[in-house]
């Protein structure tokens, strides 16, 4: 675009998406070909999922406001992914560790 553009404003347009290309080319590649953001913050490419850790005493499913936990005492929760809502609350919650981003 910058070489073929006929105006000032053409040709320099496009040379802070390149520099951040060319800066931070790992992080477009987690985001767009792994989904994933190691920042955190992107709330669309997280995921949380309930570990081994889990002891089975329900906090995480109580606080969640979509009722994406399920699970039965003493046993292993699961997060239903599609209808997780990703807040964050069932992994502020869990005293055990057991939820991971």
């Amino acid at each position: 675009i910058s070489r073929t553009s006929l105006c000032g404003l053409g040709q320099t347009a496009p040379k802070p998406v390149l520099s951040t290309l060319r800066n931070f080319h790992e992080e477009y590649v987690q985001h767009i070909v792994e989904r994933k953001c190691r920042a955190g913050v992107c709330t669309a490419l997280l995921g949380y999922e309930i570990t081994d850790a889990c002891v089975g005493c329900g906090a995480c499913a109580r606080v969640c406001p979509v009722g994406a936990i399920t699970g039965a005492k003493k046993e292993k929760y699961r997060i239903a992914q599609e209808l997780c809502s990703k807040c964050g609350q069932c992994f502020d919650t869990c005293k055990f560790q057991a939820i991971t981003r």
